[in-house]
């Protein structure tokens, strides 16, 4: 039977800010030896759907980028489309990945006088990628 809830409704209900991670259930460095030491407080992005503004922590949302600042661009000859020809050498646009901002993700250190970190990517691939896993990547601390 519908609970007369509608979407928008559930999405506003749902949790925001930290949420705790339920405990490991094995210790990690006692199965894995050659960890021990390396632990590392970490932030786990849990993105959740919805219509993310400039103002607002995102993956792949809108930035809030300087109007007097042009946007990235990717000018390294040689990229291409995954299993198709080179595009060319014209610059290709950078497209958004993470933006956060440090209200956010309280244990992110940002450098002095920032609180937002943008980081955006070239969605194509370069010739000396291996599997996409060398991305070019354009990164911002700003206020």
């Amino acid at each position: 039977m519908p609970s007369g809830r509608t979407q928008q409704d559930a999405a506003q209900a749902r949790p925001t800010g930290p949420r705790p991670l339920a405990p490991l259930p094995f210790d990690v460095e006692a199965v894995f030896p050659e960890l021990f030491g390396t632990a590392r407080e970490v932030t786990l992005l849990y993105p959740r759907a919805g219509q993310p503004g400039p103002g607002d922590s995102s993956i792949g949302g809108p930035l809030l980028w300087p109007a007097d600042e042009p946007w990235p661009m990717c000018a390294e000859p040689g990229h291409y489309k995954p299993l198709d020809a080179p595009v060319g050498p014209e610059p290709v646009a950078m497209v958004p990945v993470v933006q956060l901002y440090a209200r956010d993700v309280p244990g992110l250190v940002f450098p002095a006088g920032t609180d937002l970190l943008q980081i955006l990517w070239c969605p194509l691939v370069h010739e000396d990628d291996q599997a996409a896993a060398n991305p070019r990547l354009h990164c911002a601390a700003r206020r």
